[in-house]
């Protein structure tokens, strides 16, 4: 593995040559993480990249987003010996607090076509570091509303990490509007996702 990680890096497109796309809801290039899981090196490798870069940064606990956060989260939040936080969609969790309605690039499950998130009242104190994990920031809508309920319950968002970043949608920009000083941090652009499933 490189000293210095940077995106699109070799190792990235050692992970992406196994991340293919396809037509899905409504959307010509819809990327398909289940590529990189089905290849344990693959996802060894992409795991092992988020531990180096977060084991010197100061968080308290590791949130993921409903539902692919959850397969990148928790063997990141085990090696750093942290709490893993899960951000459900709303009524997927008890005793919960629930964000605002948000949108993203397709429709979502509300009868509006919206969404809105949930943490548990109990995942986070005031002043918690958090890292948040997804797996692509695209349009940055459940990006914002996670970094929004996080805020809310008083969690100062350390940075927002994503396999896959696509740049050409405006995620990071949306995202820096509503939460300036929080950073996306992406292993792969769809710079170098060619893979056509």
């Amino acid at each position: 593995m490189s000293v210095e990680y940077t995106q699109d890096g070799d190792e990235a497109k050692q992970i992406a040559a196994v991340i293919p796309y396809y037509p899905f809801h409504g959307i010509d290039r819809f990327y398909d993480i289940s590529g990189m899981t089905h290849n344990p090196e693959a996802f060894q490798l992409c795991i092992n990249i988020f531990i180096k870069r977060y084991t010197s940064l100061n968080v308290d606990a590791i949130a993921g987003l409903d539902a692919r956060g959850f397969v990148l989260g928790p063997p990141i939040a085990l090696a750093l010996k942290k709490p893993f936080i899960m951000i459900r969609k709303k009524g997927k969790l008890p005793n919960s607090v629930s964000g605002a309605e948000y949108r993203k690039e397709y429709d979502g499950d509300n009868d509006r076509g919206g969404d809105e998130l949930c943490i548990s009242r109990t995942a986070v104190k005031p002043g918690d570091r958090i890292l948040v994990i997804d797996d692509l920031v695209a349009t940055g809508g459940t990006l914002v509303a996670a970094c929004d309920l996080l805020s809310a319950v008083g969690a100062q968002i350390v940075e927002c990490a994503c396999m896959v970043e696509l740049k050409a949608l405006g995620g990071y920009s949306r995202l820096q509007s509503k939460h300036p000083g929080v950073n996306v941090w992406g292993l792969i652009s769809e710079d170098i996702l060619t893979l056509k499933g």
